[in-house]
């Protein structure tokens, strides 16, 4: 059985900041948890640039991430669709004509996007570095640190725009030195996204491999 597909950084991208760069970073991590409890569904578009660490050589593309609570989320990029509704996963390629569909399965050291926050104040050591600007908006940056010797994932840097409290950039380094830098464009929280959004319908010309 094959596990969800990996969207750990995508899911950071949900996240809203607290209110004063006075409090600590534990504080602001605590009011994250506050703000994804009361937090139905989001929609997010964003870019995403990846520079890998053996070869050096850099990947990049635009996206848009659905969620909504209860493992439900649609990833739409130019080449590929990945979509779950918490029991199945659809993973649309775009090049192939292809669907593959599989069980969806959770891993408590994944990230998906409903999970991601709620993992973060328990795994996660978290330092305020200061303050950098990001077109023209003034952000604080939070820097993580998983606890767990084992993770997959060295550090996460989050920038929160401190005008509208959502964020702005994300890093990510992976233990493979691969460096996944997402840039956050329009946000949309809580507008009623359907459950229908969250299930694939393959066109009559693309092939269907299921292997539930």
């Amino acid at each position: 059985m094959r596990r969800a597909p990996r969207v750990q950084t995508m899911a950071l991208m949900l996240l809203l900041a607290g209110r004063a760069l006075s409090e600590g970073a534990g504080e602001m991590l605590e009011k994250l948890q506050r703000k994804f409890d009361s937090m139905q569904d989001a929609s997010v578009s964003f870019t995403k640039h990846v520079v890998f660490g053996v070869t050096k050589s850099e990947q990049d593309f635009t996206g848009t991430l659905f969620v909504k609570k209860g493992n439900k989320y649609r990833i739409e990029s130019e080449d590929q669709t990945i979509v779950t509704d918490g029991i199945s996963v659809w993973t649309f390629s775009r090049a192939n004509n292809q669907v593959f569909i599989d069980h969806y399965k959770e891993d408590p050291k994944s990230f998906s996007p409903d999970k991601i926050l709620v993992n973060i104040p328990g795994r996660y050591g978290a330092t305020l570095l200061g303050k950098e600007t990001i077109d023209r908006l003034e952000t604080s940056v939070l820097k993580l640190v998983p606890r767990e010797e084992k993770s997959n994932i060295r550090w996460m840097k989050l920038w929160v725009d401190r005008d509208e409290w959502l964020m702005k950039r994300i890093q990510v380094l992976d233990i493979g030195d691969n460096l996944t830098i997402y840039e956050i464009g329009s946000v949309k929280l809580n507008s009623g996204i359907p459950d229908s959004e969250f299930v694939f319908k393959a066109p009559a010309d693309v092939e269907v491999i299921d292997v539930r």
